[in-house]
Parts: C-alpha cells; structure tokens; sequence
C-alpha cells in the first residue's frame, strides 16, 4: 500500500494534459478495438471507423485525466487513512479472534489465489514438451501436432502423446539392446535424451470433449463409482460373455435362478464378476472426480474454472457498483437540499426497472459476455449503497470536524473523500460479503436461465440446468449444488464475523 500511495502521489504531480496523452494512446489502441466498434463502423483503414474510434478516444481520455483519477486517487486516500487508523486496527483484531469467519476468509482467499494457477494444475495442455532436445513451453502458446512428431491436423492430444513417447523410447531402448538402432536412436542416446511431456496434475480442461476416448454416451459418471462404469462397459458390449452362466454362481445366488441368461451376464457384470474384453482397461479410481456433463467435458474441471470466475464476476460488480453508490451518496447527503431530492427520485425511479426482462432484451439482440454482463448488474445494482452512504453522509456532515475543514478553506472534493468518506465506509466494508453472495447468485441464475455467459465458457449455472435435465446423473446438479452452498456458506460466515467485528455499538461511548 506505501508504493500505491507513492504511485498516486507521483501521478497527482504530473499536469492533467500527460494522463490526458496517456490514456488518449491506451483507449485508441486498447479500448477501442477491444469493443469491436471499428469492425461493425467500417473497415479499419476507413476514415468515418477512425474518427469515430479517435473521438470516443478523445472523450475516454478527457473524462479519465480531469475526473476519474483524481477522484480514483482521492477514494483512495479515504481507504487508506480508514484503513489505518487505529479504530480499524482494533477492528480487525477482532475478526481475526472470530475463528470462523477468519478461518473461512482464509479459505476463500487461498482457493482463489489458487484459481489462478489452475491452468498449471487442471489444463489439458502440456506444461512443457521435449522433442528431439528442445523444449518447448506450450501451456500459452499454441503448437501442432506434427511438431513433436505426431500425424493429423491441429493441436495434439498431449495425454496420447506422453503414451506415444513412452512407447516410442521402450522400442528404441529394445533395438540399441538388439543392435539394430538407427542413427536417430543413437542421437537420442547421446545428444538428445528421450522425448519428455510434462502434463498438468490433473490432465482435463474444461472444455475439452472427451467423447472419442469414454465409453458409452454422456454425462459419464464419476470414476469412483466403479458399478455406474461397469454398467456403460455392458451398455458397449465389452464384457467377456461365457457360453453358461456357472453353475457355481447360481448356486450361490438363488434368485438369479429364474433370470434369463442375458440378465445373469448383466448382474455378474455390475458386481465385477465378469473380466473385460482385451485390450479395454478400466478408468483409474480419480480420473474424472465428478465424471462429464451432457456434451463429454470433465465436470471437476468446469467447476475449478468456474469458481474463478464466479468470484471474480462477483468482485468487479460489488466494486463497481460500490463504486457509484459511494459516490453518488456521498454527492447526495452531502449536498442536500434540491439537488438531493431531484437525485433521489431519479435512483427511485431506476431502482424500479425491471432487471431480468432488460437482461433478456439485450441476450436477444447480442451475445452476453463476461464485461456485458458486469455492465447490466452493476447498472442495475449501485442503488443499494447509495442509500447506506447517503444516511452517513447526512449524519458526519454536522460535526465539528466538518466544519473545521470548512474554516479553514478545504474543496468540497477535499471534505467528501478525505475528512467524511474515511468516516462512513463501515456500512460498505459490513455488507460488501453479502453483496459479493448476492452478484455469485445473479450469475448462476442467469447461467441457468440461459442468459449468462456464452458456451462453452465453465459455469455452475449451465451445470444446474445440465442437472435438471439429467436426473437420473444426480452428480451433475450436486457438484455445483455443493460447491455453491461452501462457497456462499464460506462468505456468509465472513459477513458475520465482519459485521460483529464492526458493531458499532462496542466502540461506542454511549451504552
């Protein structure tokens, strides 16, 4: 938090007209062309797509040099000297004494944090590929199948080609035994060393169908469940049938006695009395934690790749939508008068607009994705704080301190952020865990709803519906069923204990 502050105040020291330029070159040639807005204008080297793109450029870099970063820079100072003070010392000294919602912060943040390695740990990329000597780093980058040796198009199945490879040098340590080794299998003796592929702890992304290599048809059940399996083996036929069911065996079951033969072979089958059919082996007991969805894609890794996103969807909307309600009640309580109740009507009036019906105008008239989707909720969801921070407002702005700073020539901009919003923020740090619950909800529900984010992009929601069509797999409603009622568990407990950290009622001089 030091180098931040050094950072801003480096930045309030520079003229307006450098962030003007600064930001005049990253909204041209980042903002946008990530909106995509010079495609739909015309083509890029036209002259009507380049001035629109400049000129909203040029509005994008106005309005952030003379009004975002210094109220950015402003906000947070605010933050910072409420963060530092020791009231909120004390505070935190608190939460942390209540073990169990410290305990879950703790959780939360650490699964998290770990999200964003996920691709180290659940990708069915290859970390790393060693082909004749070279190495070659594909987690992020994209390489061929024909460029470590494999036939066919595309990218390649890295999990058959570490098979390949372990075949390939098992044959070349038989022929230099024999001595009939070629000069490549000498050169991989001497300079090369064999061809090495280093897969991620758990080998399956998340939208990679695995359809060509399970048996049966989708979803497929969890790994584990050695009976579910055996019956997708008899479904495919890749049971050893015997000419007669054994006499033995019928005698110890009497009620397989009246079945006919088939049925015999199909309960010796899923009892895992009948062997396999060569060359067919069965799936290890934690290949696929909590087996595939409808479409063949492992369902243990659409639910680590959508925690992550869910969270962070939650995160962006909560601060946005912080964002505008600190400041539009801030603005409000601290004005009064007129400006206060025309304003005040206006938040009325949007508060009572209709949010899922103007959530599926704009998924009929374009493809919601990640940033549309955080645009409606937090348009939708700043009204909220707005009324907390404006009652705050209404009650700091009568004290001494106040008017101290009023004395002694401080802006309005000056007395809003520095001297009354570092006193206002226990509402916004009390109830952010329970906003944070809510955005996750709004995202599952509109990924159930089919109004959320596009296919194939990982998602509890779309898991829900996939359970709800497919009762008879219960294993696709309770995985996402299970790690949304943790997760919400785990923040609820961190509202809790922050709300009880900061009960204002204990620091209080009044009993």
């Amino acid at each position: 938090m030091t180098h931040l502050s050094r950072l801003l105040a480096w930045v309030r020291t520079l003229p307006p007209y450098l962030g003007f330029f600064a930001l005049l070159v990253a909204a041209r040639w980042w903002l946008v062309p990530a909106s995509g807005l010079a495609a739909r204008v015309g083509p890029a080297g036209s002259g009507e797509a380049a001035l629109v793109t400049w000129a909203l450029a040029v509005a994008v870099a106005g309005v952030g040099a003379w009004w975002v970063l210094p109220l950015a820079g402003s906000v947070y100072d605010a933050f910072a000297l409420f963060l530092g003070s020791p009231l909120f010392q004390r505070r935190w000294r608190k939460f942390t004494t209540l073990r169990r919602g410290y305990y879950s912060f703790l959780i939360i943040l650490g699964l998290y944090v770990a999200s964003f390695g996920a691709e180290f740990l659940i990708n069915e990329r290859a970390i790393a590929v060693r082909y004749q000597g070279k190495w070659h780093f594909t987690l992020f980058s994209f390489a061929r199948a024909r460029d470590f040796g494999m036939t066919g198009y595309g990218m390649p199945n890295y999990r058959r080609l570490r098979e390949l490879y372990q075949q390939q040098a098992r044959e070349r340590a038989a022929r230099l035994a024999a001595g009939t080794a070629t000069e490549q299998d000498r050169r991989y003796r001497e300079e090369w060393g064999d061809d090495l592929v280093i897969l991620p702890l758990y080998p399956y992304g998340p939208i990679e169908s695995l359809l060509h290599e399970l048996p049966g048809r989708p979803p497929h059940p969890p790994t584990w469940l050695s009976s579910a399996w055996r019956l997708c083996y008899w479904d495919e036929g890749w049971f050893e049938l015997p000419a007669t069911p054994p006499a033995d065996l019928l005698a110890q079951r009497p009620g397989w006695r009246q079945l006919e033969p088939l049925q015999v072979y199909k309960a010796m089958a899923l009892e895992g009395l009948l062997p396999l059919k060569p060359g067919i082996t069965p799936p290890r007991p934690f290949q696929h934690l909590l087996g595939t969805d409808d479409r063949g894609r492992d369902v243990f890794a659409r639910m680590v790749y959508g925690f992550r996103i869910s969270l962070t969807f939650a995160l962006v909307v909560t601060f946005i939508c912080y964002a505008l309600g600190i400041t539009i009640g801030a603005l409000l309580g601290y004005y009064g008068g007129t400006f206060d109740i025309i304003l005040q009507r206006f938040v009325e009036i949007w508060s009572a607009m209709p949010f899922l019906y103007t959530v599926m105008i704009i998924s009929s008239i374009m493809v919601p994705s990640f940033t549309l989707l955080a645009l409606i909720l937090c348009l939708f969801g700043w009204m909220g704080m707005t009324y907390y921070i404006r009652a705050e407002f209404l009650r700091e702005k009568a004290r001494d301190y106040v008017a101290a700073a009023r004395a002694i020539g401080c802006t309005d901009g000056a007395i809003i952020f520095r001297h009354i919003l570092p006193n206002a923020l226990t509402p916004v740090i009390s109830y952010a865990p329970f906003a944070i619950v809510g955005n996750i909800g709004a995202l599952v529900s509109l990924d159930f709803l089919g109004f959320g984010l596009p296919a194939p992009t990982p998602s509890w929601g779309e898991l829900f519906g996939q359970g709800l069509a497919n009762l008879s797999k219960p294993w696709l409603g309770l995985s996402p069923m299970v790690a949304l009622f943790g997760t919400l568990l785990l923040v609820s407990f961190i509202g809790e204990a922050i709300r009880e950290a900061f009960d204002p009622k204990e620091y209080s001089r009044l009993r």
